[in-house]
């Protein structure tokens, strides 16, 4: 039997083919692919998609089914630069792609099957960044179970290169110190 969440997937993954836009998975269900599972009640997902054809995706998604004020996504997307999709009782919170840093990951990234379907992943490096970044305890957690499930396969230059980048970019050297200390 199908779960929710395994439904939610299906559906939001559709839609995104369907539409030929480019996505990956970052939270709960990449970690379990990547690192350790954990209990997820959503869907992350950093989508590729110019803000100007935002309004059109929109539309789509409320005809397949989801729940959410088109104005209000709008509004977060260019104020936050994310939005959420309600489909019953859960979600899927999407993350509109805008670094160069997320381009390249999702260059690197691979193809899993999943529920029955098939859903892109970043990298486990550029999963690591990506959580890294934001800096929550829940996603440095996640990036710590993905960097000791890989341990010794881990491409050290790419993720100290990018590192060192994206802390220069945010003037903040957080990333860095982050990445060392996960790294031992």
């Amino acid at each position: 039997m199908q779960s929710s969440l395994d439904k939610l997937l299906k559906k939001i993954v559709t839609l995104l083919n369907r539409e030929g836009l480019d996505y990956f998975c970052i939270g709960g269900l990449a970690v379990g692919l990547l690192g350790e599972p954990r209990m997820t009640q959503d869907i992350d997902l950093i989508l590729f998609i110019d803000k100007q054809k935002l309004s059109g995706f929109l539309k789509k998604a409320k005809k397949a089914g989801f729940v959410f004020s088109e104005k209000l996504a709008i509004y977060d997307a260019n104020r936050r630069g994310a939005f959420k999709l309600v489909c019953g009782d859960l979600w899927v919170d999407i993350i509109i792609a805008s670094t160069e840093f997320e381009r390249s990951a999702l260059a690197r990234g691979k193809k899993v099957k999943l529920a029955g379907v098939e859903i892109f992943l970043p990298s486990p490096e550029d999963f690591i960044l990506l959580k890294i970044v934001p800096g929550r305890e829940k996603d440095l957690l996640d990036a710590k179970t993905v960097v000791e499930r890989h341990e010794g396969r881990l491409d050290k230059k790419y993720l100290e290169k990018w590192a060192q980048a994206l802390s220069d970019e945010a003037e903040d050297m957080r990333i860095w110190t982050v990445l060392k200390k996960l790294m031992g």
